[in-house]
């Protein structure tokens, strides 16, 4: 019996052992192999148990020929990622906005396809599609001018990309501003606004520190009082109040959260919203790497018919303790819940900087139902340490999947102002299983940039913005072009 006389079931079932590397080189095999390569339930079942970074899918929305090309993208750059030096897969090119708006860091690139940049002082938020260079206006203030611009990104639920924006406008017939909410979708049909909502003066404040965005919610914190500010449902556009400080783990935490303890994170999750709070006093509570003891709490939707104040509160549902550098805790992978125990998981990626080596962990953060007479579920964590880097690296970008498989880049910045990249793959899909993380040799960007005859204008420095999407293996960053423009350096690594 050969493989293609089985039935066209145990065919399909050999087949979806095969990694994407194999479907592929079994198209060379004969025809009828060939042809069962292109059934898209064959790239949808590849897509859903595939242990590389990708977008969410596989979706109904979702076309074969994306499954497969975004799974062989991935795939090509995950070959070399961690095993060697990263190195300069295709030519480096640059993109120049036809007016010098791409300034200081009021500018994004969304999945490394789209240059979003608000025109600051200006009415308009311009998309470039770096791709194909096509140039759309996703936003008119009319008859205002923008003041500040301060976005997030998220994953849609049926696909794409979200970016969530909180903008401050300014009138030009008046002194009068407004805080406004927009959303932008990005979709192979380029980008587009959603919604476009105001935000009441009242329940929003003047100083927009962390935005935070999760696949249903958005939340954001106000620098100037270093305290919890608004969320939304993005599903419903519905506001949401924080409610008052309070703790049971630490009575004295309403007080001391305006004067002695200051939000240092808010991450919003695909169920929760966690804010971290640490001690501004308090230094005798350090752990052996000197981190302070920091104060985790979960928000969660009230359930429905329980909030009647207008807009409503947020529930508080979670609190712990817990030693956390939480200035630079990033969600590395969302909410997995049991659903037998109750208990929800996240993981989130950390770096720490000690004696000339840095450091980077996986926290396993978990919230577990109240015990019976409590009104608080317990938020525990626990520390796993992936790998580390020779010296000092400030910089970490990373894209995750939404199973948890992780593709990023951690950056040196030597005494020689040069700048050395380190390629990193991690898994953390597993609730039971340790993470496990893996970082292949440095290389100076120095180095590659001049064997490329990247043009000296346009080479890294060390104070530079990076953006990074592990999706493509693609950086970019600003550099000054000709003539003295700004411009997009755009690099494509593996």
């Amino acid at each position: 019996m050969t493989l293609t006389s089985l039935p066209h079931d145990a065919l399909y079932r050999v087949v979806s052992f095969l990694s994407v590397r194999e479907i592929i080189c079994l198209r060379l095999v004969c025809k009828d192999l060939r042809d069962l390569t292109f059934h898209t339930a064959i790239w949808h079942d590849a897509y859903k148990h595939a242990k590389l970074p990708r977008p969410l899918g596989p979706l109904d929305s979702q076309s074969r020929e994306f499954l497969e090309s975004t799974l062989v993208k991935s795939t090509q750059v995950g070959v070399k990622w961690n095993k060697q030096a990263l190195t300069i897969t295709s030519k480096a090119t640059w993109f120049e906005p036809e007016w010098s708006a791409l300034q200081g860091d009021h500018w994004e690139v969304v999945a490394g396809l789209w240059l979003v940049i608000p025109h600051i002082s200006g009415p308009d938020i311009l998309c470039y599609d770096l791709e194909r260079g096509l140039r759309h206006v996703v936003y008119h203030a009319d008859g205002a001018q923008i003041l500040s611009f301060k976005s997030a990104i998220s994953e849609a639920a049926d696909g794409g990309c979200v970016m969530h924006a909180i903008v401050i406008e300014s009138a030009r017939s008046s002194p009068s501003f407004s805080h406004k909410l927009l959303s932008i979708r990005f979709s192979s049909n380029g980008p587009s606004l959603e919604f476009s909502m105001v935000i009441p003066d009242d329940i929003i404040g003047m100083g927009m520190s962390q935005l935070s965005a999760g696949k249903h919610l958005l939340c954001m914190s106000d620098h100037l009082t270093g305290t919890l500010n608004l969320a939304v449902d993005t599903r419903t556009r519905v506001l949401y109040r924080f409610p008052p400080p309070s703790s049971i783990i630490d009575p004295n935490f309403a007080v001391t959260c305006t004067q002695e303890t200051y939000l240092k994170r808010l991450i919003a999750t695909e169920t929760h919203i966690l804010a971290m709070f640490t001690p501004l006093t308090i230094v005798s509570e350090l752990d052996e790497g000197g981190n302070c003891r920091a104060i985790i709490q979960a928000f969660a939707l009230p359930a429905a018919g329980i909030t009647t104040t207008s807009p409503p509160t947020l529930q508080l549902t979670h609190e712990g303790h817990c030693y956390l550098d939480i200035e630079r805790v990033s969600l590395l992978c969302d909410s997995m819940t049991n659903a037998v125990t109750g208990k929800t998981q996240m993981k989130f990626l950390t770096h720490c900087m000690r004696l000339n080596l840095t450091k980077y962990f996986a926290h396993r953060v978990t919230l577990s139902p109240p015990l019976s007479g409590q009104k608080l579920g317990h938020i525990s964590l626990s520390t796993e340490q992936l790998f580390s880097v020779p010296g000092y690296a400030n910089t970490m970008k990373f894209t995750t999947s939404f199973d948890g498989h992780a593709r990023g880049i951690c950056v040196l910045h030597n005494e020689r102002d040069g700048t050395e990249f380190y390629g990193f793959t991690i898994d953390a899909s597993s609730m039971d299983e340790p993470c496990s993380g893996i970082i292949g040799p440095g290389v100076d960007i120095k180095e590659v940039e001049a064997t490329e005859s990247f043009p000296s204008s346009l080479r890294m420095t060390w104070n530079v913005k990076l953006a990074f999407d592990g999706y493509l293996g693609r950086i970019c960053y600003r550099k000054r072009g000709h003539a003295g423009r700004n411009v997009l350096a755009i690099v494509d690594l593996a």
